[in-house]
């Protein structure tokens, strides 16, 4: 495949790179230069481009990101990371998204893990067509203060990427999920339309409380979409931002886990705030989702011939069926398959927590379960 939308990193940055020790991430990339051309993605496992924005064009996104990313030390990893270079923004937004799904598409079936770095979260909307165009059904995760569906007044936007991404025909979001909605950014008409859809949304102290629970939610996850405005401002020396939200410990936390998630294809970090911090806090976020990924399992979709040991849960009504891996030691809960509620034993496996068992141990149906077999009715 031919990727001249993407330009090589620049020389400067190529020239203080060679100045680090060798056992940094710098020097143990493939990357895209002028000299070397396009580096060859035969087993490599993680890609990452990073996006210009399209309201404030200029590469110094480019430079200050890989500047702090190239000089941390890399983990005992034995995979192969990839530094794909620049994509410009195109003359109008769909150009971009264009772009965006090409490369997307790409990835995916070469099975590489794609990073995305920089530019808007209506870039999101890129990365959906890149799955859904080959006819998948795609979970979409966004972490994110707000839920994104319309503007100030209008409950579904023309101008609001999730609104595109839940009218789009034909209609392959299976699931959308947010985690960290703040309640004073969100009407009650988003969330009622949320609940309508089935579409989960969890608050952020919801997630803070114990940031663990999140990591079944990201386990199920094709598409991470990050916004950083969903970061405290003062871990980002912003000004601009808001006053709550994720920590660094906790956002580096959740990308572990979007790493771990053996389901994810693509990663997207936007709004990225003109700041040092910030530079750096999105370089060890990075570094995190590698982190995750070399502690991957492979039990992406995870079956019951796995090694797992069977809790079987009577309720009045049901009877529950978890699984527990004996690998990971992560849970899974039986759910009927779409339309086979109440007339088959067909069956898939959801991804839960202990939490989910212990709920379900004292007499009450997990949300998550419930949830599922809603969505499935419908």
């Amino acid at each position: 495949m031919d990727f001249e939308f993407l330009s090589p990193i620049e020389d400067k940055l190529l020239a203080h790179n060679l100045m680090l020790p060798e056992q940094v991430l710098g020097r143990n990339l493939r990357i895209h230069t002028k000299q070397e051309g396009f580096p060859d993605l035969n087993e490599t496992k993680i890609a990452i481009v990073t996006l210009e924005p399209r309201l404030s064009k200029g590469d110094s996104i480019h430079f200050r990101f890989r500047q702090q990313f190239y000089k941390l030390f890399s983990g005992n990893w034995d995979f192969v990371c990839a530094d794909l270079g620049i994509l410009k923004a195109g003359e109008s937004p769909e150009d971009t998204l264009f772009a965006l799904q090409t490369l997307v598409k790409e990835m995916h079936q070469r099975n590489i893990l794609t990073i995305i770095v920089g530019g808007e979260q209506e870039n999101t909307l890129g990365l959906f067509r890149g799955l859904s165009k080959m006819n998948m059904f795609v979970n979409l995760t966004s972490i994110d203060s707000r839920l994104d569906f319309g503007a100030p007044g209008v409950l579904v936007s023309d101008e609001s990427y999730m609104s595109k991404i839940i009218t789009e025909k034909p209609n392959n979001l299976k699931q959308f999920t947010n985690l960290g909605f703040q309640s004073y950014f969100v009407s009650q008409e988003e969330l009622d339309l949320m609940q309508k859809l089935f579409f989960d949304a969890y608050r952020l102290g919801e997630i803070t409380s114990d940031i663990h629970e999140s990591e079944p939610i990201l386990r199920d996850t094709d598409i991470l979409s990050v916004d950083f405005n969903a970061i405290k401002a003062n871990e980002l020396d912003y000004k601009n931002g808001n006053p709550n939200g994720f920590d660094g410990a906790q956002i580096c936390s959740l990308m572990r886990y979007a790493g771990l998630s053996d389901r994810l294809s693509v990663l997207g970090l936007f709004d990225l705030p003109s700041t040092s911090r910030t530079d750096q806090l999105l370089a060890q976020m990075v570094w995190y989702v590698l982190e995750g990924y070399c502690h991957r399992v492979n039990e992406y979709p995870f079956s019951i011939h796995e090694p797992c040991k069977k809790f079987v849960v009577p309720q009045e009504q049901e009877m529950l069926t978890f699984f527990r891996s004996e690998k990971s030691q992560r849970w899974w809960i039986e759910v009927p398959k779409e339309g086979t509620h109440n007339n088959t034993k067909e069956t898939t496996l959801l991804p839960c927590a202990e939490k989910d068992y212990r709920i379900a141990q004292k007499g009450d149906i997990p949300a998550r379960w419930w949830k599922s077999i809603q969505r499935s009715m419908h």
